[in-house]
C-alpha cells in the first residue's frame, strides 16, 4: 500500500457567470505535475428553461411505441436562459412516454394478473444556450434537484447544470480546460462535487464553485461521497484511489494490481470503498478500507471490463460488465455471481431504485434501460427516442429515476416503478374437472403468466421473463447465475 498525503495550496481561477441552460463517467486525462489546491468561489449560473405546449404521449403496445401527436412543445431557452412556448418541433419541453416489458422478481407485491410492469418516461429537452449540453454523468443533489455534467465539444465546454423536477434548468459555467467535467456526486458537505481534467471541483447549491488541482497531475474519473466526510474518486491512469476533504486535502492510495484501471466507485454498506478494475489484465472488483487496505476479487468472465458499481438494497454490491454483457453481484465476503443480459447489450451506469431493484443503462446501439431484481431476473425497456446513448443514471426524489440522453440532449425522468416489479402468477393448468389454483411463484412456468402472456420460459432455469427492447419477439431469459 502506498499512501501519499499532500497539503493544499491556493489555485486562483477565473470567476464566471453562467447562462440558462451520476454517477459513473469517463476518466480525466493526465498532464503536467500539479499540487493540491483550492480555488475561490465562481459565479452562479442564472436563467431557466421552461416547457410549453402539450407533451408527447407514448405507450408501449406489444413490441412498439404508440405515440400521440403533441399540439406544441416548449421552445428552447434564449441567450438569457428563459424558455418560451414554441412549435411542436421546439426544444425545452417534456415528452411523456409509458413503457412496458419486464421480468419477474419474486419479491414484493404484484400488479393485476396478466399485466407486465410498465414504466412512465418523461423526457425534458435541455436548453441550447449557446450549444447543446450533451449531458453525461448525473446525480441527485441534497437540494432535491438533479445535477449533470455537460459533455459538449465546444464552448461552454466545461459546465454543469441542475434541473428541477418540473424541468427548469440552471447552468453553472466552469473554467475551460481540455475536457469537460466527468464524474459528479453529492458530497458529505451538501454540495455537488465533480471530477475533470486534472482536478476535482465543488459546486455550491447557490451556483458558486471552487476547484482543487489533483496532486502530481494525476487523472480523475468516477466520484462518490464516502466515509470520513470525504469525497473519494478513482484515478484510472495512475492506478489509484484518492480522497479529498472539503478543505482540499488529498490522500492517494496505490492499488496493488499493476495497470488496474480503476473506474467506478461507491461507498459500501460495510463502511469501505468498492471499485471496479476495468483493464483486461486486471478484471477485478476491489475493496479498500478508509485507511487504504486493499482486497481484490477476480471477475469470472475474462476481459469483462467491469465498469460502474453501486450498493444494492440487499446489502451486496452490484456492477456492470461492458464487454462481458452481464450484471455482476459481489457479496461483502467477495462471492461473485454474474447474470447474462438477454439482449447482449453493453451496460453502463447502474443504480438502486426505490422499487428494491437495480436499474442500469444500456449504452450505444442498445438504446435501452435494464432492471435486475436482487434474485437476478432481468427486464429491458426500449427508450422511446432513438440514439439516446444514456451515460448517466441516478435515483431521484419521490421514488423516481433520472437518466441522461447524451446524443439527444435530454434529461429523462422515470416514474411508475411498480414497487417490486412482480408479474402476477396467474393460474396453474389443472386436469379436466379440476379446480384452478394460483401459481405459487414466478418459476411455475407452464400455463401460468409466462406462456399465457407471451413471455419466454427458460427450460433449464424455469425462469419466466418478458423482455421488450424494441423487437417483435421476446428474448430468452437471462436470470441464471454463472
Amino acid at each position: 500500500m502506498k499512501q501519499q498525503v499532500l497539503q493544499r495550496w491556493l489555485l486562483v481561477i477565473a470567476i464566471g457567470t453562467g447562462a440558462a441552460a451520476s454517477g459513473c463517467g469517463g476518466g480525466g486525462g493526465g498532464g503536467a505535475v500539479g499540487g493540491s489546491g483550492s480555488g475561490n468561489s465562481g459565479g452562479s449560473g442564472t436563467g431557466t428553461g421552461n416547457s410549453g405546449g402539450a407533451p408527447k404521449m407514448c405507450t408501449w403496445v406489444v413490441s412498439n411505441w404508440v405515440c400521440s401527436t403533441p399540439t406544441g412543445a416548449g421552445g428552447s431557452g434564449g441567450p438569457s436562459g428563459s424558455g418560451v412556448a414554441g412549435p411542436a418541433s421546439g426544444s425545452g419541453g417534456a415528452a411523456m412516454d409509458a413503457g412496458g416489458g419486464s421480468g419477474p422478481s419474486g419479491d414484493g407485491g404484484a400488479p393485476p394478473s396478466g399485466v407486465a410492469p410498465s414504466i412512465t418516461i418523461a423526457e425534458f429537452a435541455t436548453p441550447n444556450n449557446p450549444k447543446p449540453n450533451h449531458p453525461g454523468a448525473i446525480t441527485l443533489g441534497k437540494d432535491g434537484n438533479v445535477w449533470y455534467n455537460h459533455q459538449s465539444t465546444g464552448p461552454p465546454k466545461n459546465a454543469a447544470s441542475k434541473m428541477t423536477a418540473a424541468g427548469m434548468f440552471t447552468r453553472v459555467d466552469l473554467p475551460q480546460t481540455n475536457i469537460g467535467p466527468v464524474g459528479i456526486a453529492a458530497g458529505p458537505d451538501g454540495n455537488i462535487w465533480y471530477t475533470g481534467d486534472l482536478r476535482v471541483g465543488q459546486i455550491q447549491l447557490s451556483g458558486s464553485y471552487r476547484e482543487f488541482s489533483v496532486p502530481g497531475g494525476h487523472d480523475s474519473a468516477a466520484i462518490t461521497g464516502g466515509p470520513e466526510n470525504k469525497v473519494w474518486f478513482t484515478q484510472p491512469i495512475a492506478g489509484q484511489i484518492a480522497s479529498v476533504t472539503t478543505a482540499g486535502m488529498f490522500t492517494e492510495f496505490k492499488i496493488p494490481t499493476a495497470n488496474a484501471g480503476p473506474f467506478g466507485i461507491t461507498a459500501g454498506p460495510d463502511g469501505n470503498l468498492w471499485f471496479t478494475e476495468q483493464n483486461a489484465s486486471s478484471n477485478k472488483i476491489g475493496r479498500m478500507t478508509p485507511a487504504g487496505v486493499f482486497t481484490e476479487w477476480p471477475v469470472p468472465t475474462p476481459a469483462a471490463s467491469p465498469y460502474c458499481i453501486t450498493a444494492g438494497p440487499d446489502g451486496n454490491l452490484w456492477f456492470t460488465e461492458r464487454d462481458g454483457h452481464r450484471i455482476g453481484r459481489i457479496t461483502p465476503a467477495g462471492v461473485v455471481t454474474e447474470f447474462v443480459i438477454p439482449s447482449g447489450a453493453s451496460p453502463g451506469p447502474i443504480v438502486a431504485g426505490a422499487d428494491g431493484n437495480l436499474w442500469f443503462a444500456e449504452t450505444k446501439a442498445a438504446d435501452a434501460l435494464g432492471r435486475i431484481t436482487p434474485s437476478g431476473f432481468i427486464a429491458e425497456y426500449a427508450l422511446p427516442t432513438p440514439n439516446s446513448d444514456s451515460m448517466g443514471l441516478t435515483a431521484g426524489p419521490d421514488a423516481t429515476l433520472f437518466f441522461t440522453e447524451q446524443e439527444n440532449n435530454k434529461i429523462a425522468k422515470i416514474t411508475n416503478l411498480m414497487g417490486g416489479g412482480n408479474v402476477a402468477p396467474g393460474l396453474k393448468p389443472v386436469p379436466s374437472g379440476g379446480t384452478p389454483t394460483p401459481c405459487t411463484n414466478d418459476t411455475d412456468c407452464g400455463g401460468c403468466w409466462c406462456i399465457d402472456n407471451g413471455a419466454t420460459c427458460d427450460a433449464t432455469t424455469h425462469h419466466c421473463s418478458i423482455t421488450s427492447i424494441g423487437r417483435p419477439a421476446p428474448l430468452p431469459d437471462g436470470g441464471a447465475g454463472h
